[in-house]
């Protein structure tokens, strides 16, 4: 007879499926942290689009306004209208031509349920969208007396002296920019 051996060495049958039982359970666990972390990249992304998308349309708008001329008695020619109601608004801005130096060049901002586009005297009337219609802008104007108005056709002894712009947004919340008017 032979003496009995040593311990025998390796895993019952009962701990080898514990372990398999754990590393089913981590697995999935690990499966759905995963998930949600692609998820979460994804609206990341979406929402960060969004804050450059508005970057670019505040960018837009800057530039135009520091090219608008300043008013002077000489030249009667309005410089820049806000027309519409609040909640479908045109904002026009009229800006010295490329093509001439005499000539000017009328650049619009639409603002209304499909949300902000851009056109330009040389677009023939078609409009380029600038922000989603999950956008809802709102353009108003300070004028020299202290007052804000929704409209503005240019007629008034009071000039416009600063402008806001309004963006409400479900992803972005409320971001206002203003620009002072030259």
């Amino acid at each position: 007879m032979t003496a009995p051996s040593a311990r025998q060495q390796g895993m019952t049958l009962i701990e080898l499926l514990v372990a398999m039982s754990l590393m089913a359970i981590l697995s999935v666990l690990g499966y759905q942290g995963f998930s949600a972390l692609l998820i979460a990249r994804e609206r990341l992304l979406s929402v960060s689009a969004q804050w450059v998308d508005l970057a670019r349309v505040f960018a837009r708008v800057g530039h135009d306004l520091d090219r608008l001329p300043p008013l002077d008695g000489a030249d009667p020619r309005p410089r820049l209208l806000l027309q519409g109601e609040p909640t479908n608004q045109v904002l026009s801005v009229w800006l010295p031509g490329t093509p001439s130096p005499g000539s000017l060049d009328q650049v619009r901002y639409r603002a209304g349920q499909e949300g902000l586009a851009w056109s330009s005297s040389r677009a023939d009337g078609q409009f380029f969208p600038l922000l989603s219609s999950g956008a809802r802008v709102q353009w108003r104007l300070q004028l020299d007396d202290g007052r804000w108005v929704e409209q503005w056709h240019g007629a008034s002894a009071n000039r416009p002296r600063l402008l806001e712009m309004q963006v409400r947004d479900r992803a972005l919340g409320s971001v206002t920019r203003f620009w002072r008017l030259p």
